[in-house]
């Protein structure tokens, strides 16, 4: 590659990635457009989140499955909506689960509560 060449390099590679997250992006935006009394901050983490788990759910679903280009787009869309809505969920499971972590690991090994 030649000194030429890398803007034109730059360019697709931002079209690619735009292609790719456009399904996810859209969908989360759909998701928080029913949603009332949410702040910036919130509304961006949700999009955020919606999109990085609609990128790697929407590969996972595509390998499996071998999805053709469009309904992997059209899985995308979809799984950012439900990431959006699932997501507090789980991370507040993930939090208990955290919580009681410590204790466990200290009644498994130093033989606490049987």
């Amino acid at each position: 590659m030649n000194l030429e060449q890398i803007p034109h390099e730059i360019i697709e590679a931002a079209k690619a990635l735009g292609a790719t997250l456009m399904p996810a992006a859209i969908g989360s935006a759909v998701a928080q457009a029913w949603e009332e009394g949410l702040s910036l901050r919130d509304r961006f983490i949700q999009w955020a989140v919606g999109i990085c788990v609609s990128y790697y759910v929407t590969l996972g679903i595509s390998s499996i499955f071998g999805l053709g280009q469009f309904a992997a787009q059209a899985v995308g869309f979809v799984v950012a909506m439900i990431a959006f809505k699932s997501t507090p969920k789980f991370v507040a499971g993930c939090s208990s689960a955290l919580e009681k972590l410590p204790q466990a690991v200290s009644d498994r090994f130093l033989g606490g509560k049987k």
